[in-house]
């Protein structure tokens, strides 16, 4: 039987040509209802397909997106269909092999369509971060298909140490971060936050599927942990003297890769075990890691989504030209404040990190929230004090709202996000 999910995404990518004739929100709006559908044709994936639908439909409407609208709709597609891909490892792992290859492919549909989004400003700006995002972003796949390839058929070690470098590259980890800062920076507002909520959501399911497919390699696992608690660090230092919005922003998705690549790289090297942790249970420590990294990339990508799909501005990294005050909330999510949705990924990770022993890495963790906190509260009254009247539109309240919400209910999302 063909998978009706593969024939949707080959669908949408058939729909491109379209986007030269019809207003692109639209689209993006049909893909987004699609979404929904596909919810009922992967109900193990059920929770993305209807979140995915939901953003993608409110990003649409809050901006006229004109021939780009498509892009906006096949990024989202690429984030389902990896997703998708994620579950199916795990549900069916005789054709992982096959999946996982859907999961690298996935990539390089959200690749393409967040190019055009970054540079759909058409500034000479907007152009330089989007090439810096596709040029970097093309290393960083061709390292993990290489890898993926190598360690399959020849040396874990060798193929892991590849992959490794790939998803630094994809993730905007230091020292493979400064694309990260000048697509933030030069790239269009809503561009941004497209990158910000399907750009980062992407690589960090592919990357747990490929933690299912490929044996694993414990020496490279610490080589990337101790990168990943660098990175962190690094990212929060360098958010404490950054001033204008964009370049705030893109320090914070370095941080949030980091804590996500340090969550799978700390079970990585350590070995997979039960563990049993307050609210959670006892589940296996792969399954809690799993969950730090998507809650992380749903921490991230919700709340910047909100913040950059507000902007009217066109280059991402200037102040806030108006109070858009349910942002207020995405910025404490951000922050990690409870019981938004950022608190519970790094609670997990501590507690994780404490679970098996490595109680080093949990001071790292709460040191660098601590340190966060400054630049964090900076971008709060950058967003409270703005001039103008405010201006709340629906993807800035929407994401907000998902914050309050999800937050709240994290305990009972565990069984949605982790099959």
């Amino acid at each position: 039987m063909i998978d009706p999910v593969f024939i949707s995404a080959l669908v949408f990518a058939a729909l491109a040509p379209l986007a030269l004739k019809l207003d692109g929100r639209y689209l993006a709006v049909a893909i987004g209802v699609a979404l929904f559908a596909m919810a009922f044709l992967a109900p193990s994936a059920a929770f993305f397909f209807t979140l995915l639908g939901v953003v993608v439909i409110a990003l649409a409407l809050d901006w006229p997106y004109g021939g780009m609208g498509l892009s906006l709709g096949i990024s989202a597609a690429a984030v389902a269909l990896a997703a998708y891909a994620y579950y199916r490892t795990v549900a069916a792992p005789q054709y992982a092999l096959s999946y996982a290859i859907a999961g690298i492919a996935a990539l390089a549909a959200a690749t393409v369509s967040i190019y055009g989004l970054l540079a759909s400003g058409r500034e000479k700006e907007n152009i330089e971060g989007a090439l810096k995002y596709l040029i970097f972003s093309a290393v960083g796949k061709t390292l993990i298909l290489l890898g993926f390839m190598l360690a399959i058929y020849i040396s874990p070690v060798l193929g892991w140490v590849l992959m490794g470098m790939g998803f630094m590259f994809e993730l905007g980890i230091a020292p493979a971060h400064l694309w990260m800062v000048d697509a933030f920076a030069l790239g269009t507002p809503k561009g941004v936050a497209t990158l910000a909520v399907f750009g980062e959501l992407t690589p960090l399911i592919v990357l747990l599927t490929l933690l299912n497919v490929v044996p694993a390699a414990s020496q490279a696992a610490l080589a990337f942990l101790v990168v990943a608690l660098a990175s962190m660090t690094f990212a929060n230092v360098a958010g404490l003297t950054a001033r204008t919005f964009g370049r705030i922003m893109a320090y914070s998705s370095i941080a949030h890769m980091s804590y996500a690549l340090s969550a799978v790289m700390l079970v990585f090297y350590f070995g997979n075990r039960f563990v049993s942790l307050p609210l959670l249970g006892t589940m296996s420590a792969f399954s809690v890691a799993s969950l730090v990294v998507l809650l992380e990339g749903l921490t991230s990508g919700l709340a910047k989504a909100g913040i950059f799909g507000a902007l009217t501005v066109k280059h991402a990294d200037t102040m806030p030209e108006r109070r858009v005050l349910s942002n207020t909330l995405n910025v404490l999510s951000l922050l990690g404040a409870p019981p938004l949705l950022g608190f519970w990924p790094k609670l997990f990770l501590i507690l994780l990190a404490i679970s098996i022993g490595q109680v080093g890495v949990a001071i790292i963790v709460i040191l660098n929230s601590v340190l966060a906190t400054p630049y964090y509260l900076r971008a709060f009254r950058q967003v409270l004090e703005a001039p103008g009247p405010s201006a709340d539109n629906a993807t800035s309240i929407l994401t907000a709202t998902l914050s309050v919400i999800l937050g709240i209910a994290a305990p009972l999302l565990i069984s949605a996000l982790i099959p």
